[in-house]
Order: C-alpha cells, then sequence, then structure tokens
C-alpha cells in the first residue's frame, strides 16, 4: 500500500479538506495584524514545535502529544470524507466508521515520526485572508531553518464555527497536501476493484504494523 504522503511535507498531517491547491499568498493585513485565524495558527504551530521536536522523546509519549494537537486543530471527520472522494458516498455506515477510525490512528502514527528530523526551526505567520463569506481563512506562514536554509512556505486553510478555528488544509510550497491523500487513497481503491474495503484492508495492515514496531522498541520514522 502506497499511502505515504510526500516526505517534504513538515507541520501536520498532510491529509486536510479544501476545495482545491493554494497557489497564491496574500500578504498582511493592511492594519499589520494576523487576525485571530493567524493568531490562532501562530499559537498552534508553536505549541506544535515545543511539544514534539523535543530531543529523547519516546514514541509512544511523541505520538500522545501528536493525537491531541490534532483532535484539537484540525477538523478530522472533514477531512476524512474529502480524502475519500467520491467513495464516500459509495460506503456504508459501517465502512465510513472504520475508514475514519483507522485514518485518525494512520495519521497519528505516521506524521509525529516526521517531527524528529526537526529542532531548532523558527515558525512565523506572515499573512491572513479572509474569504468573501467570511467563514475561512487563508494563512501564510514560514518556516526559518537553523543554519540559514531557505524558509519552507506554508498555507493553511481554516475554518471558523462558533468562535472556534480548525485546520482543513496544509500547502507546502504549492503542493496541497489533502489533494495528495485523496489521489492517493484513490488510486489503492481503484487497485482494490472499486472497493473502500480494500483501502479500509491496507490502513489496517498498515496500522498493525507501526503499532508493531513501536511495541517492540523500534525506530517509527514512516
Amino acid at each position: 500500500m502506497n499511502v505515504s504522503p510526500l516526505s517534504r511535507w513538515l507541520l501536520l498531517c498532510a491529509v486536510f479538506v479544501a476545495v482545491g491547491p493554494i497557489s497564491s499568498i496574500s500578504s498582511v493585513r493592511a492594519d499589520g495584524s494576523i487576525g485571530p485565524a493567524g493568531a490562532f495558527i501562530q499559537d498552534f504551530g508553536d505549541r506544535a514545535i515545543n511539544a514534539l521536536t523535543e530531543e529523547g522523546l519516546p514514541t509512544k509519549e511523541l505520538r500522545s502529544r501528536f493525537g491531541k494537537l490534532y483532535e484539537e486543530g484540525f477538523d478530522s471527520p472533514a477531512i476524512g470524507r474529502f480524502v475519500l472522494g467520491r467513495y464516500w458516498k459509495k460506503a456504508s455506515k459501517e465502512e465510513r466508521k472504520k475508514f475514519q477510525d483507522l485514518f485518525n490512528t494512520f495519521v497519528v502514527q505516521t506524521y509525529a515520526a516526521k517531527f524528529r528530523h526537526y529542532g531548532g526551526e523558527t515558525f512565523m505567520v506572515t499573512g491572513s485572508r479572509q474569504s468573501a463569506g467570511g467563514s475561512t481563512f487563508v494563512i501564510s506562514s514560514k518556516v526559518e531553518q537553523p543554519g540559514g536554509g531557505p524558509p519552507i512556505v506554508l498555507s493553511w486553510r481554516v475554518s471558523e464555527s462558533d468562535d472556534a478555528y480548525k485546520i482543513y488544509d496544509i500547502t507546502v510550497e504549492g503542493v496541497s497536501m489533502v489533494v495528495t491523500q485523496r489521489s492517493e487513497f484513490t488510486s489503492v481503491i481503484r487497485s482494490g476493484g472499486g472497493k473502500v474495503e480494500a483501502l479500509i484492508d491496507a490502513l489496517r495492515d498498515k496500522t498493525t504494523k507501526l503499532a508493531s514496531k513501536e511495541s517492540e522498541g523500534g525506530n517509527v520514522n514512516n
């Protein structure tokens, strides 16, 4: 099963619902503020880097911390529906639940390990743009790398509901991670004869293997 997103994905699960790739980034608002949505992303990015890049952090604790951040900051139900694409409507209620549960586990197991490769980065929100309807935002940001390497440019799609913000896509250097994940999942389903159960089985196999590596004390870097 080939379900691992692009290796250059840096900050948090590359699997979030979007209406399409983000190709242009807005500048900071005229009044110089990044607004509440931008402040939410700044705080979230700071907490992620602080919590997940601690040297020597055991895999179990790393996944636990990542899982909490994912649950707090991301709209996982909407993300799951999008990455399953047109197959969401075809799936039974039971299949949807199995997929969502396994998908969330897969996200935590896979992406928590990515933070082992980073340390000393500085995260900065640089701009915020609100949609015409007012309920969604595109937040631009960058990660300054230690040693003077070129900054990594990220965009976040954020929704607002009941005065709470949730992330539903990250674009890294122009590549929408949710679109990438959806394409990979669709490929798995097609290879399985168009059955959602094929993806469920593949995710179950993947998460079982990752859990086994953790229990054996292996270095999980998938």
